[in-house]
């Protein structure tokens, strides 16, 4: 790779749950992606050309969290309407812990299901269709949202018109990439035995 000029750089910040994504153009046809969890960084670079310049609209709701945010509420709400109703100080002293154990629950599903239900937008791979790209929705605003996922579908194109090998080529170096991005941990095992599958006939 020649040397590393960067074009732009586009920050992502989820209030949420504190994670920070940092997607670097650089030298007009690669990416750089950057993720910053509490507990851990994982960055990886992409060629553009390998991606799909269409990128969709994904939320995958993650309902066990819902359904334990929905259980741990009303568990509270009901622990305090009884509290309500008998109010004497021995029940009260033997039920706020409960109280408050519960809405500690409450709070805690409330925020893994907001971190694993992310509403987002997506890049996939030109022909294995694997999320490569995920975008925090109009974060951090629409605007630069939008001007961003604008320059990144011109420069996917870009990217695209400037291979000059055959599709078979571009196949196997697609599946290639997909290998390295599971190695790294990037993308999961699950993933990349699905994204197999739909290149028949091939040997990986």
């Amino acid at each position: 790779m020649n040397e590393k000029v960067t074009n732009r750089v586009f920050i992502q910040r989820n209030q949420a749950t504190g994670e920070e994504r940092t997607f670097e153009v650089f030298n007009d046809k690669y990416i750089q992606i950057t993720t910053r969890e509490l507990l851990r960084e994982r960055s990886y670079h992409l060629n553009l050309s390998m991606l799909e310049p269409w990128p969709s609209r994904q939320r995958n709701i993650a309902w066990r969290w819902m359904l334990s945010l929905i259980y741990f509420s009303i568990a509270t709400a009901a622990y305090l309407v009884y509290l309500i109703q008998n109010s004497d100080s021995l029940m009260l002293s033997r039920l706020i812990v409960f109280v408050v154990v519960f809405t500690l629950l409450a709070i805690g599903s409330l925020l893994m299901f907001l971190y694993r239900s992310p509403n987002v937008m997506v890049f996939r791979s030109r022909y294995c269709g694997v999320v490569l790209i995920s975008l925090f929705l109009n974060n951090p605003n629409k605007t630069d949202f939008k001007s961003f996922v604008e320059e990144l579908k011109v420069r996917i194109l870009s990217a695209s018109q400037a291979v000059r090998i055959d599709k078979n080529q571009m196949l196997f170096n697609e599946i290639t990439k997909l290998r390295r991005l599971t190695n790294e941990g990037v993308l999961g095992e699950d993933d990349y035995e699905r994204a197999k599958r739909r290149i028949p006939n091939m040997p990986v």
